[in-house]
């Protein structure tokens, strides 16, 4: 009879974690080798739940520096449904540990609340024969990976590193391809105005990492991503690139100097009117004043029919993602186009109160004054809203992850008040 006491001890977490990524990794292989992209993808996604169960923060880096590659390879639909996974696991993660309800994700499930009511009762007496779904299910997928980001955000630090990273490597990516369209880089399955926004942000990281960490290397990334963003010539991009990297040039400046660097601008654009005509004209490349002249126009158009909507329906709009349709059969502008202002689509689809919620959102996560490791998601937010001025890009993941996320960083700092905020620099 065996009266010893044995040492077998139950497997910890961390433990067991580690055994089934490294039991997953083959099953993995085997399925990419013989069962296609979607059967290695379900495979990962299960490799996903069990860091994710353990750590939500570094679940969320894993998504961020993920989406990217995901659109290369396989660009369209699969980018929703891998996101839309790993936003579930995370959420439900969450769920299960609780968590306590507050401001900022009252905001969100509202938001949420008021684009899924547009989108089941449209008011709007026009609809396509057949609407697509996808729309709004990427926002929810969106409003998921902010909740998720306010609950367990990462290091914000991280959080940069991989928007530059990741973002060089898909500047690296679709200049090596050499796909043009008119002139202009295309790539990941983005036009090149939402390609530009996506290097755009991009930049922004890899020059704000330069500053604060005062690591000169991050100059390189920023260098690949400063040259695919011109080949885009995007003007949209170009101004979500300047509003970006004046937030974190000019933070922390004294108050005089932030005045001069204005005046300079000013003066600029006053004095040098043919020097800043003939920049354009580098940018713009082969794209005529006509061309030029003709897209604003529609762009216009669009925009004022989208004010009159909202004005009309500014409780739920008319229907979220069927603004194409309703601009269509109108007198002006009479084709089937978007806003190309997602503040004018909120307003218009799903009315002022939507829109009104995501203003808030965004004064609570921008309107104060974080550390320098902050600075930098903060001036990722703030040009990535500057970019929804020209573009339909809060239902596209690959440009709106790093939004997501930054934000929901932003608004789990704001929550813990400090007497004091924090300096932007550290002393030493």
């Amino acid at each position: 009879m065996l009266t010893g006491r044995t040492n077998l001890r139950p497997l910890s977490a961390a433990v067991a974690g580690r055994v089934g990524t490294l039991a997953a990794a083959p099953v993995a292989a085997y399925l990419a080798l013989f069962h296609g992209f979607a059967a290695a993808a379900a495979a990962a996604l299960i490799c996903f739940a069990l860091v994710a169960w353990k750590r939500p923060d570094v679940a969320l880096l894993m998504v961020l520096g993920l989406v990217p590659v995901i659109a290369a390879i396989n660009p369209g639909g699969t980018v929703l449904k891998a996101v839309l996974g790993a936003v579930g696991v995370l959420l439900f993660r969450m769920v299960l540990s609780g968590f306590r309800l507050r401001p900022d994700l009252v905001l969100v499930l509202l938001m949420a609340l008021a684009v899924t009511v547009s989108c089941l009762m449209p008011a709007a007496s026009t609809l396509p024969a057949q609407r697509s779904w996808t729309s709004w299910a990427l926002l929810l997928v969106g409003f998921g990976l902010l909740t998720a980001s306010i609950l367990a955000p990462p290091d914000p630090r991280r959080i940069a590193q991989v928007v530059a990273g990741s973002g060089t490597g898909a500047a690296g990516y679709v200049l090596v391809r050499g796909e043009y369209a008119s002139d202009r880089l295309i790539g990941l399955g983005l036009n090149p105005n939402y390609l530009g926004v996506v290097l755009a942000l991009s930049l922004v990281a890899a020059v704000g990492l330069t500053r604060f960490s005062r690591s000169w290397s991050w100059l390189v990334p920023a260098v690949v991503c400063a040259h695919a963003l011109l080949l885009t010539r995007s003007r949209g991009a170009l101004a979500t690139a300047a509003v970006g990297l004046a937030c974190v040039l000019i933070a922390s400046r004294p108050l005089r100097h932030k005045v001069l660097i204005a005046l300079a601008i000013t003066a600029a654009a006053v004095v040098l009117p043919d020097t800043l005509d003939s920049v354009e004209g580098h940018l713009m490349g082969d794209r005529t004043p006509i061309e030029l002249t003709v897209n604003t126009e529609v762009r216009k158009q669009a925009a004022l029919l989208a004010v009159r909507v909202a004005l009309d329906h500014p409780l739920r709009g008319i229907g979220y993602a069927v603004f194409p349709e309703y601009a269509r059969t109108s007198p002006a502008p009479g084709v089937f186009i978007n806003t190309h202002n997602d503040y004018l689509r909120l307003a218009a689809e799903s009315g002022m109160v939507t829109l009104a919620l995501l203003v808030a959102l965004l004064w609570l996560g921008l309107a104060r004054r974080y550390s320098a490791e902050r600075v930098v998601l903060q001036a990722l937010c703030l040009a990535y809203a500057v970019g929804l001025l020209f573009a339909n890009a809060l239902t596209d993941l690959v440009i709106s992850t790093p939004f997501w996320i930054s934000l929901g960083c932003l608004l789990a700092q704001a929550r813990r008040r400090k007497a004091n905020p924090p300096p932007l620099f550290r002393t030493t």
